[in-house]
């Protein structure tokens, strides 16, 4: 597992991973900077795929990014007002990576699942992300610290 610091949509990787809600409708921090950056087709693709639980991955096409799709985790779920919990947050890593191979990719690229509006503690949710990811040797897999604190959650959470 790699740390990189800046922005997801930067990446050159098969797949990136989008904290979303469950009625996929990206609107908000890591969701809107992923639209802006590879277009509206990916707000028009959820649209069609309307609903993922939290604790699931669905996938659509990129648009303009580099990568080959847009893997959406929920860690939200507005309707219900439920916001996921550390075991979701790995579930849904894990469903991920499991998409990501289905779909043939070999690289994958993660921002903190539910550390931002969720609220969930970033040094927990690196723990329960790279418990998942652990799961998954034969992926490379990238973990993007946006914020300094997201920076120091993961090097705590890994021994670094």
């Amino acid at each position: 597992m790699k740390i990189y610091e800046g922005s997801i949509t930067e990446l050159d990787v098969d797949a990136v991973v989008n904290a979303a809600n469950t009625q996929l409708q990206h609107g908000g921090g890591v969701a809107a900077a992923i639209v802006r950056a590879g277009g509206h087709v990916i707000q028009h693709e959820s649209d069609a795929i309307g609903w993922c639980d939290l604790g699931k991955a669905v996938a659509t096409t990129a648009g303009s990014l580099k990568a080959k799709h847009v893997i959406h985790v929920p860690t939200i779920d507005y309707k219900n007002r439920r916001r996921a919990s550390l075991e979701e947050i790995y579930a849904g890593t894990k469903a991920a990576l499991e998409l990501a191979k289905e779909l043939g990719h070999r690289s994958i690229a993660f921002p903190l699942l539910g550390a931002g509006v969720v609220g969930l503690p970033r040094e927990e949710v690196a723990r329960a992300m790279i418990r998942a990811i652990e799961e998954f040797p034969e992926l490379e897999v990238t973990v993007c610290a946006f914020a300094g604190a997201d920076r120091e959650a993961l090097r705590a959470a890994t021994g670094e």
